[in-house]
């Protein structure tokens, strides 16, 4: 709902500040002013004031201070607009209609129908799921119907055409139902459905209307989750799932942790932890830190405990440092044993898990962790020239942060590490096990056909950034992960640099520079300089056959997991793994068949 902008002010002269605090707080009158215990902080002696006359309230002990609308915002845990639209409805107060162009207005309710046709077509697929492999994929990861039905999981069925069919069959026209996200058009200009054989996670809006959907496969296509493609009202880096219901935990909580993935949100809701939420696919954005900051001071990123999840960790300590103050500020929980946050609570417990979010490190305390993986330092080898590189590495990191005063206590903080860095001390010992370790124990070994593959796709993306959009019915180049997880982490970072920055050409190596090795720096420009006479026409076709080759090294390496695996399986099941076999080699070919076809384009 929108209110024309004078509205705020209405309700400010309509309402006594008094008669919204008195809601929550036991207020004694005294003389002009009205007084109590304030609810935003523990005391015994009231210090917390009211005054109607000058429509305010304010605490001596803690200095919160605000008018009506602060209040229900701070007290319930809402954004501005929704503590307006509460106010208007406790007090009776009719909120006055905002004319927009009829047109747009009617478009958005038609696709926000649409994608709520389409999450009803999933969940009743799901119930009627005769073959009961994605109920039975949810009942093994401890997702019973009460939780189903809370967060609307879904099934796509392994077909191209029913949902086409049923929402034509609705009425919905073919412009519509592509604007959805979720449905393609092939050469042939025939529609097809991108979710297929996939569990369904809708995901909505602040409102709790559905946007968009995740699709997570139950057999073992590629890629294993899947997203809508952006559309006008979803952009996976402004949206965190979840949202909706975890808002009024954060704020009672006082904390908000960000987990990788969906099952590990709905994992942790289902064992009473539901302060959560999850990033889309893509890197978690400064956006998705603001959006928490809103609502409360402290953000703890807990990610998968290997070498992706710690990678992944480092370049969020690096987002949030302009964004952190006095009193915001970001904290990590790493897992042991390569767990994710669904995994440590089968084997350990919801307790044990809110335990890790209570007993979390410090960004500062995690940044200088990750100065020691960065420089590959040996703390059995401590000397003057180490400590001068992670000085200047802390120093550049210290920078970046906005607030004077914090920026002030993390350079003696990490200068204070420094003095006793290499120094055998029972409280190193006792500290938490280094990421560096976490690295070491978990990277995977580097596959140069791969580095290759990404390096040129990267190069592509520098060329011409107009690629940062590319979109085509097999790939979505925010979505798609390189068999590179270390190029993936470098596409993100180099697609958000031109989404934030709308850098272009050689500064963009420059802007990625201190995330990559000079070697591949020199690589990287070595690649724009064999490109540079390239138009965007042919570039593209370039950049679909460099896809399909990355997608094929993926697809290879599933194939040799299967055949390594066959002696393992059963009698009774050698059928069935003989028949994924051959799926997965049919699809092996019609891979190199479509490289050879663009292939021959370029010539």
């Amino acid at each position: 709902m929108i209110f024309p902008k004078d509205f705020p002010d209405k309700l400010r002269s309509s309402i006594l500040v008094s008669e919204v605090v008195g809601k929550k707080v036991k207020l004694k009158s005294n003389g002009k002013e009205f007084g109590g215990l304030c609810p935003f902080h523990n005391e015994k002696t009231p210090s917390f004031t009211v005054n109607d006359q000058k429509g305010f309230y304010h605490c001596f002990g803690c200095s919160a201070h605000g008018d009506i609308i602060s209040f229900v915002m701070n007290n319930e845990g809402l954004e501005y607009k929704e503590a307006v639209i509460r106010l208007a409805e406790d007090f009776s107060i009719p909120i006055p209609k905002v004319h927009f162009d009829e047109v747009k207005e009617n478009q958005l309710e038609r696709s926000f129908l649409l994608l709520e046709t389409i999450c009803s077509f999933f969940e009743k697929n799901l119930a009627l799921d005769k073959q009961h492999e994605a109920l039975s994929y949810l009942r093994k990861r401890g997702i019973d119907n009460k939780i189903i039905k809370k967060f609307r999981l879904g099934f796509a069925p392994n077909s191209y055409d029913d949902l086409v069919n049923f929402l034509q069959h609705e009425g919905f026209r073919e412009d519509e139902i592509i604007k959805s996200g979720i449905i393609g058009k092939n050469e042939k200009g025939k529609l097809y459905s991108k979710f297929r054989n996939r569990v369904i996670f809708p995901i909505t809006n602040k409102q709790n209307k559905v946007i968009a959907f995740g699709g997570r496969t139950i057999a073992d296509d590629l890629p294993k989750y899947l997203n809508s493609a952006e559309t006008d009202f979803f952009k996976k880096n402004q949206t965190l799932y979840n949202y909706f219901f975890a808002r009024k935990a954060i704020f009672d909580k006082s904390y908000a942790v960000v987990v990788e993935g969906y099952m590990d949100t709905i994992s942790l809701s289902a064992n009473g932890l539901e302060n959560v939420v999850a990033g889309l696919g893509t890197a978690l954005s400064a956006e998705h830190l603001k959006e928490l900051f809103v609502i409360t001071d402290k953000i703890v990123i807990c990610l998968d405990g290997d070498s992706a999840g710690i990678r992944a960790a480092k370049r969020v300590s690096e987002i949030a440092l302009p964004l952190i103050t006095s009193k915001k500020n970001i904290a990590f929980t790493f897992l042991p044993n390569q767990l994710d946050p669904d995994d440590f609570i089968k084997e350990f417990g919801a307790n044990e898990l809110e335990k890790t979010f209570i007993n979390s490190s410090s960004l500062s305390e995690s940044l200088f962790e990750f100065a020691l993986m960065e420089l590959k330092v040996d703390k059995n080898k401590i000397n003057a020239e180490t400590k001068a590189k992670i000085e200047s590495n802390l120093l550049a990191k210290s920078e970046l942060i906005k607030d004077v005063t914090t920026k002030k206590h993390f350079i003696f903080f990490f200068k204070d590490l420094l003095f006793n860095l290499g120094k055998k001390s029972q409280k190193n010992k006792d500290n938490l096990e280094s990421v560096t370790s976490f690295i070491k124990k978990y990277q995977k070994p580097a596959n140069k056909t791969a580095d290759i593959l990404a390096k040129s796709i990267i190069a592509l993306i520098i060329k011409f950034p107009e690629l940062a959009n590319f979109r085509d019915n097999d790939f979505d180049i925010r979505e798609v992960n390189f068999f590179s997880e270390e190029f993936s982490n470098v596409k993100e970072l180099l697609l958000e640099e031109i989404d934030v920055n709308n850098l272009k050409d050689e500064v963009l190596i420059e802007a990625i520079s201190d995330k990559i090795s000079k070697k591949d720096s020199s690589d990287l420009k070595n690649l724009l300089a064999s490109i540079s006479f390239i138009t965007l026409e042919s570039a593209q076709i370039k950049f679909s056959i460099l896809l399909l080759k990355d997608l094929l090294l993926q697809v290879e390496q599933q194939y040799r997991e299967v055949l390594n695996k066959i002696d393992e399986i059963e009698t009774h099941q050698t059928a069935i793994t003989n028949q994924k076999i051959k799926e997965i080699f049919d699809y092996k070919n019609s891979l190199e068949r479509r490289i050879l076809v663009l292939e021959k384009e370029t010539i």
